[in-house]
């Protein structure tokens, strides 16, 4: 089982013996690819369990991480009395549980500092920017943008002499997170593997983004072509584009964006019968949950963040600046146009294990 936190709960049973501790990624995907260094630490012959350090949304992943004890931090973004709380209450939990080793898998200041204040002996971390040195073990970051993430989160584990046998993220579903997919399926008249999902949204800007006239008539083609409903999903932020979405298809979607928590999002990804997705969280959340996927890549480059399992599909073609990795874009968006829906659909019915 997974635990979370908060500051002043008591301390665990002896169950809640704690020999490593992680600061893992703050965002949704990244914490995702993160989850197979951490099931490693977890799975080590020591067998005690991994004190987390999360942001809210990464610590919803790890609390389905079996033999984790999770702790939320707030992120603390540009506000420097955020920076001295989160360094604060990260800094107090190590202290209070003691591990012999922590790694960090951000590149924050932040992050070193509170492995730093922990008084951790072994303190792993990223080879770069001046609190570099606030580190005992401090790993080159030289195959960054070289090598996949998650190989990345793997490589800063087995520097210690852990070994990470299985390199592909994957959550679980527990049983609130089906019973609440069940239920919103219920009121909204779907059957689990009748509906496919679209993310039409990505948090980190529009160069990651597929047009949302293309995402509509992909939403009619697979209503059309394969028999299925249209669930159109996003966080708050997503509203516009998803309620764009909404707008050019022809045929009924569903659109929940803003509308679910984090528990009914993994129910229903969990009963859905595919995923389209730009590169966001969504895709590696529905990766992870073993679920055929199609990851649409634009500023970016699936071999540095593309979903890992062997029911994904990521769809790129690379144009004379990409990746670039920008949030946006002054030359016009040129490589969010280069994919069709023809090319999409084909992805999703290879996704889905059937003949294209």
């Amino acid at each position: 089982m997974s635990r979370s936190l908060r500051p002043n709960d008591p301390e665990p049973e002896a169950d809640g013996r704690v020999t490593f501790a992680a600061r893992v990624p703050n965002w949704l995907g990244d914490a995702v690819l993160a989850v197979p260094a951490v099931r490693a630490l977890v799975e080590c012959p020591r067998r005690s369990r991994v004190l987390v350090l999360a942001s809210t949304s990464s610590a919803e992943i790890f609390s389905r991480v079996p033999g984790t004890l999770v702790f939320p931090i707030k992120t603390p973004g540009a506000d420097v009395v955020r920076w001295i709380k989160a360094i604060h209450d990260g800094s107090a939990l190590l202290r209070r549980f003691g591990p012999v080793v922590v790694f960090s898998m951000t590149k924050s200041f932040t992050s070193a500092a509170t492995c730093l204040a922990g008084g951790v002996p072994r303190r792993v971390g990223w080879a770069n920017g001046l609190w570099r040195f606030f580190y005992t073990d401090r790993i080159p970051l030289g195959g960054s943008r070289r090598e996949h993430m998650a190989e990345t989160y793997c490589r800063i584990v087995e520097s210690v002499g852990i070994r990470v046998a299985d390199r592909v993220p994957a959550i679980v579903p527990g049983t609130a997170d089906l019973a609440a997919g069940e239920a919103l399926l219920t009121r909204h008249g779907l059957t689990a593997g009748g509906f496919v999902c679209l993310f039409p949204g990505a948090r980190y800007g529009p160069a990651k983004r597929w047009g949302v006239a293309r995402f509509g008539l992909l939403g009619d083609a697979i209503i059309a072509k394969l028999g299925l409903k249209i669930v159109i999903l996003g966080d708050g932020l997503d509203g516009t584009v998803c309620g764009a979405v909404e707008a050019q298809m022809t045929g009924a979607g569903i659109n929940l964006c803003g509308q679910i928590d984090f528990s009914t999002l993994v129910g229903t990804l969990a009963r859905s019968a595919g995923v389209v997705a730009n590169d966001s969280g969504g895709m590696h959340l529905a990766a992870a949950l073993g679920r055929p996927v199609v990851g649409l890549f634009f500023s970016t480059d699936p071999g540095w963040t593309g979903p890992v399992s062997p029911r994904a599909q990521a769809v790129y073609k690379r144009v004379e600046c990409s990746p670039c990795f920008q949030r946006s874009c002054s030359r016009g968006y040129a490589c969010t146009e280069t994919i069709s829906v023809d090319e999409v659909m084909a992805a999703l019915v290879r996704a889905r294990g059937q003949v294209a």
